[in-house]
Formats: structure tokens, sequence, C-alpha cells
């Protein structure tokens, strides 16, 4: 059955009209795009707190596309493509938008997508808010963390094929901050997510979660192979980071691996397995791979959990020495 069409209950003035009410009472920015008609209609706040030159505009991608972060811009464009094709009918993205100082500000853009009486995407509408004033942002690593992980786990875990979640630590992190000072090892945290990220696809997402730990949401492996091909080159960039600073600081990584798809799907358990991989990986006395397997579920319960059921099919977590 084909959803409601929003502007057959408002035109175009009247809905512009509502978001004027609305939007005052709100901390939220409302928008509508019409992307039959390349248009869009967004609360007066954001213009007010953004880079737009109106709330109402024609050529709406060419001015969504200079609002967007430079380094956000692909993510949103492969959101788009979705959208048109017919593949994503809700739309939940976090980004960077450039405000009116040209600073960028992280925001969750949600939408949703309402389509014609042909079932083609005709409007997107929802809200933008702004989630960096509440620390879901890392200020060091410029990453998202916890909050945002959650998110993006709990909503594709269902609709996906393969979902691994690869926790990485910096061994030794304690001792850089030491002897080398926190500016320093803030400078080291930041370096080596940006390593992580040039590493990554648009199907991988990470995040930063306490001090020293981040966590690669993988959407995009589908085997082991798969996950440690992409290990070594994330560890072939950290050795090519030692190098440039001219062996200043020398330091591994561990990584702990679990197949979260063939878990039953709950995020606290996910996030209890991922740490106690990364513990075993560290066991190993730095440099280590740790993959989890369903014969680690009845050492892992006796100290985390209560029972967590695996699904029955091959299991992963050959430890690996680096």
């Amino acid at each position: 059955m084909m959803a409601f069409d929003a502007y057959k209950i408002l035109d175009e003035r009247e809905a512009g009209s509502v978001i004027d009410l609305i939007a005052p009472c709100m901390d939220d920015y409302l928008y509508i795009i019409d992307l039959k008609n390349d248009t869009l209609r967004i609360s007066q706040s954001a213009v007010e707190r953004f880079m737009l030159p109106d709330k109402f505009m024609n050529d709406a991608t060419k001015h969504l596309r200079t609002l967007v972060y430079e380094k956000d811009r692909k993510l949103l464009e492969n959101h788009k493509r979705k959208i048109y094709d017919g593949k994503e009918k809700r739309y939940n993205v976090l980004c960077r938008l450039m405000n009116s100082k040209n600073l960028p500000v992280w925001i969750n853009c949600r939408g949703k997508v309402i389509h014609d009486k042909d079932g083609k995407p005709h409007y997107l509408i929802g809200c933008v808010n702004e989630i960096g004033n509440i620390q879901r942002a890392d200020n060091v690593s410029g990453l998202l963390g916890e909050r945002e992980m959650h998110s993006f786990v709990s909503s594709h875990i269902k609709d996906s094929s393969s979902v691994f979640l690869i926790h990485i630590g910096i061994d030794g992190f304690n001792a850089i901050n030491g002897t080398l000072g926190v500016d320093y090892g803030n400078y080291v945290l930041k370096s080596v997510a940006d390593g992580i990220k040039e590493c990554l696809s648009d199907n991988q997402q990470l995040y930063h979660l306490v001090a020293d730990e981040y966590m690669i949401v993988d959407l995009e492996s589908h085997t082991r192979d798969d996950v440690m091909l992409l290990q070594k080159e994330i560890c072939k960039k950290i050795e090519d980071f030692i190098i440039s600073e001219k062996y200043k600081v020398v330091f591994t990584v561990s990584t702990g691996i679990i197949h979260a798809t063939k878990l039953l799907k709950y995020y606290d358990e996910y996030r209890k397995i991922a740490v106690f991989s990364l513990k075993q990986a560290k066991s190993m006395g730095g440099n280590g791979v740790y993959f989890f397997e369903k014969e680690d579920t009845n050492s892992l319960t006796k100290k985390y959990l209560p029972a967590i059921p695996i699904m029955e099919e091959d299991g992963y977590g050959k430890k690996i020495n680096g």
C-alpha cells in the first residue's frame, strides 16, 4: 500500500507555514525535500545556524553539497543514491554540516521517504538535530562514540547478511602518555583514527570508545579472510605512522573480532563479547588478534554474561599472534 502523500494534506506553501509554526517549539530543524523538483524547505533557525541562503531553496542538491562537510559528502551521496534506487525508505545518518562560522558541526539527520502513486521516491521529510553539544562526538579523534555505535548496530544488524565488530586497542598507551605527554598521546589517538579510516569503505564505520580503544562496525566483510586483510592493512598504516615519526613512538595494536550476525541480536551481548575478545588478544602480549568462537561461550559467561546462545554455524576464534 502506498504511503500517504504529505502534499495531499498540505500544499508546499502551507507545509512551510507548519514548519514555521512548529520549529520554534523544538531543538530540531525540520525539513521537507522534494526529490523530483530538487527543492528544500527547512526551519528558519537552520538558516541562521548553518551555511544556507534561505529557508526555501531551489537547486537543493547544489546547496546541500556546499552545506555538508567535504569529508562526509560521499557518505551523503551514497545514501541519496539508495533513496532514488528504492533501497532506503527511512533515512538516518550522522555527518557534519558547516555552520555559519564555516566550522563543522556533528548532526543526526533523520527522515522518511514518501513515494508517489507509482511507488517512486517523491519527498524526504524529517528533522536534523545537533549531537556534538551533548558529547556524542569525541573532540580528540573527531569520531563518534558508543551512543552512535549502538544506534548504528541496532539499525543494521537485522537487515545485514554479515556484521563483524572489530575492537582495536593500542598496546601500552599509558606508557606513551607517561613518557611523551598527554598532548602527544592525543596526537597518537588522532593519527591512529585517521590511519584506520583510510582503510575503510563506506560500509565500514569507525567509532572511538574509551581512551585508546576503537570499534569498526564492518558491513563489508563476509569472511574471516576479509577481516584479516583489513586488520593487516590497518597495522601497515600504523607502521607507516611510526616511521613518519622517526620512531619517536613505537607501539602495536591488538584486535578482538566477533561475527555479530552469528549471535543473538542483543547489543549489550555484542559489546561484552567484543570487550572479552580484545582482552584475549591483549593477553597474548601485544599485536595479537583474537576471533571469538562459540566454544568460548562457557569461559565468557562465567565472567561476564548469562548464557549467550550462538547460532548454529561454523564458529570463529582461533588465536593468531601478530
